[in-house]
Parts: structure tokens; sequence; C-alpha cells
């Protein structure tokens, strides 16, 4: 799925009884990933970020694990994990 950083998005706290968006990202899907995302990257320092998905209609906020690095991209670039959306009381 390709997406795309959502900028300033870091100013929403994690819904409450989650200590990250990370950690809201696992209990969503029972993963604990290892390694970012991101098609061939390798990173481990890992933070829930938001994503919209590019190339689409779909406005929509989603959390998916990058790596410091990749949660700072400003392209559009394709990522391997299911897309949590986020929750729309934010």
């Amino acid at each position: 799925m390709f997406v795309k950083n959502v900028n300033g998005s870091g100013r929403f706290p994690a819904p409450k009884g989650y200590a990250s968006w990370l950690d809201y990202w696992k209990a969503q899907t029972g993963i604990n990933p290892t390694y970012c995302s991101t098609d061939n990257c390798w990173g481990r320092n890992l933070v829930g970020a938001h994503v919209q998905k590019a190339y689409s209609s779909d406005q929509r906020w989603y959390i998916v694990p990058l790596c410091a690095s990749c949660n700072n991209r400003t392209d559009t670039f394709n990522v391997n994990a299911t897309l949590v959306p986020v929750p729309s009381n934010l």
C-alpha cells in the first residue's frame, strides 16, 4: 500500500489506555513488529506513524509502524503492514 506521512500529527496523544500509537497498533493487529514497515527498510527504532493512503480518495488517517527516519519522509512510499484507522474522536 502506498502511503504518505501526515504532517503535524504528533500533537495528538495516543488513545486512552495506550502508552503510544505503536502500542495502539500492536493491540489492534496482535502483531509485535521488529522492523520498519517500509519496503527495503530494516530500521528498528519504531514509532506508530500517522499516514494517509496515497493515490486514493480516502482521506482518513491510519497508524503503521515506521522507523524514525521513515516517519520523517516527505515522499510517497510503500508499506507492508496493516493500516489501522485512527479513532474518529480525535
